[in-house]
């Protein structure tokens, strides 16, 4: 018998230098591409069009302690380092930390730094790239363990339709997106479009923490409630964080109810904010929902646990709230190899924090909840790790 599917870590990010994926760029643009410079302090920073140097910290922590600067790729013998090599050694760091798979998020600064570049097609081309390396060269090794969430651009609907179908066809499938694909901060129904194409490929929606405005905004005595009012009625007292005022767009525009078989994963919320933001929602609706003419089948707190689920990484006040809750929405993340992680100490994590909950609850978060999102098939082997 193989190796099965014990442990699946629903939060880690390839984070690798930039050559990788930009050798995909076409030629014409390669000279505007991000690139890696050693900084004269220590570690690297990236030069990416349209912004100010970034510098390498956070997202490559490791095992090491934290940093905001100096951080690195690479070992003393120039080799790479912890979270920054190919597939195979990925494999390997899943190994060394007791877990099976990951579900495997954009690095922070091949994302969303890259929208500094404001010429569309030049732009568009490093989602392209990164989006093809992503494929062919990484997830391809064990697509069964290095689950691979695309991108999508937020240059307009036209682009980020055009951009799931090429996931889609390259095999990836997972996409993640920072605006409503529309291209800005707010609902539109023309999203509609992307929502039912993501369905027809069956790609899953894992926009890591949220996308759109992170916060609802102010409201001023002129416009009442603002740009969506009744999703800033929403989300009063309920938490005006990512991805509360994310989910309380979805259900204000109607997505929701249009969509009834959607789904929406959010990496790294964790949940000890859940159940006093789901009363605040259902209170608020019950509030606020004559005044804005609003009735629906579904409470608020119903569609979210109909639609979305969250990931947990350093939470482990969740799992003193055993009994409030919604198990079935949860999964839990590594963060490999960002700074907020359990590596390569997670099963030290493991121990320590789901022996407050029963094995079913266990089970859930570890395993079939991720496994049934992301349609992993619990039966199966799954891929060997490569000797070194």
């Amino acid at each position: 018998m193989g190796r099965k599917y014990k442990v699946i870590s629903a939060d880690g990010h390839v984070e690798t230098p930039p050559d990788v994926f930009v050798k995909y760029v076409p030629e014409r643009w390669k000279d505007r591409a991000p690139r890696l410079i050693h900084l004269p302090e220590g570690g690297e920073g990236w030069l990416i069009e349209g912004q100010p140097l970034l510098r390498n910290g956070q997202n490559i922590a490791g095992r090491d302690k934290v940093k905001f600067s100096g951080g690195t790729y690479f070992n003393a013998d120039g080799s790479p380092a912890e979270g920054a090599g190919p597939a195979e050694q990925r494999l390997r760091e899943q190994d060394l930390d007791g877990i099976d798979a990951e579900v495997l998020f954009p690095p922070v600064f091949a994302s969303r730094f890259l929208e500094g570049i404001k010429d569309p097609d030049v732009y568009r081309s490093m989602i392209r790239a990164y989006n093809t390396f992503l494929a062919h060269d990484y997830c391809s090794v064990a697509p069964d363990r290095l689950i691979g969430n695309a991108v999508t651009p937020i240059t307009g609907i036209d682009h980020a339709v055009e951009e799931l179908e090429f996931v889609a066809e390259a095999g990836l499938p997972s996409v993640a997106f920072y605006n409503f694909p529309n291209g800005s901060p707010y609902a539109d129904p023309v999203d509609d479009r992307f929502w039912e194409k993501s369905l027809e490929l069956g790609l899953k929606l894992a926009p890591h923490f949220g996308f759109g405005a992170g916060q609802a905004p102010p409201q001023s005595a002129a416009k009442g409630t603002s740009d969506s009012p009744w999703a800033t009625a929403l989300v009063q007292r309920a938490g005006n964080h990512s991805p509360v005022y994310c989910m309380a767009q979805l259900i204000a525009a109607g997505v929701l109810e249009r969509f009834p078989e959607i789904k929406f994963y959010f990496a790294e919320t964790n949940a000890s904010w859940l159940p006093g933001t789901l009363y605040f929602m259902d209170d608020n609706y019950d509030l606020f929902g004559d005044w804005f003419k609003v009735k629906y089948e579904r409470k608020p707190s119903e569609q979210v646990l109909d639609h979305f689920h969250f990931s947990v990484i350093r939470d482990p006040v969740v799992f003193d709230m055993v009994d409030i809750i919604p198990w079935d929405n949860i999964m839990w993340g590594t963060d490999f190899p960002h700074s907020v992680g359990s590596f390569p100490d997670s099963q030290e994590f493991i121990e320590e924090n789901f022996t407050k909950v029963d094995e079913t609850i266990s089970r859930k978060v570890l395993l079939e909840n991720p496994a049934r999102y992301f349609d992993l098939d619990l039966e199966a082997d799954i891929t060997e790790t490569p000797a070194a």
